[in-house]
């Protein structure tokens, strides 16, 4: 998804009104941010917006210098790095090392890969966001949305299981050292 991020806007300070939608979205779809949400979004933060121009209609987000998350349509996804500090933000799912490489090149998960010896699926809902990690690894490589809930991924082991939107070394990930 974030190949090239040339398109973006410059950026834009979001209101309170904003802050506390962006607020309020990260609670209705992460439970655990409740306890998180001071750290991170702490008080008088300079919190802005980059809109990417492209199909997607993508919106990234940044506390001070900080990415912390992008929206897609109605969702808000966090970044990769807000994973890496906080890694019960979202639900894990495990891929074998085969699928390592692939997912760093920016394939799809699919679901041999999340169901075969050392791959680790767990109960996740389709269209719910989760965090991508290769088997041995420490930290998530990617993150993306269930194409399918995971006991349909485990009946039918076929397939994309996960859509992937931000993986180690895309551009958005690049961004975020500039």
């Amino acid at each position: 998804m974030f190949k090239k991020l040339e398109d973006l806007s410059k950026p834009t300070l979001l209101s309170k009104t904003g802050v506390k939608e962006l607020k309020q979205s990260f609670n209705d779809y992460y439970p655990f941010f409740k306890e998180i949400e001071d750290e991170v979004f702490p008080k008088k933060a300079n919190i802005q917006s980059f809109k990417l121009r492209s199909e997607y209609k993508v919106e990234i987000v940044q506390v001070d210098k900080d990415y912390i998350c992008f929206t897609k349509e109605d969702l808000v996804i966090p970044h990769l790095k807000l994973v890496h500090k906080f890694p019960d933000l979202l639900i894990k799912q495990q891929v074998d090392l085969g699928a390592i490489k692939h997912i760093l090149s920016g394939s799809d998960v699919l679901a041999p890969g999340l169901i075969s010896q050392g791959g680790q699926l767990n109960t996740a809902q389709k269209g719910q966001v989760v965090a991508i990690y290769g088997e041995g690894k420490e930290n998530a490589m990617g993150i993306g949305i269930m194409n399918a809930n995971s006991d349909e991924i485990k009946k039918d082991p076929k397939g994309h299981a996960i859509q992937l939107l931000h993986h180690l070394g895309d551009a958005l990930w690049q961004l975020s050292f500039k």
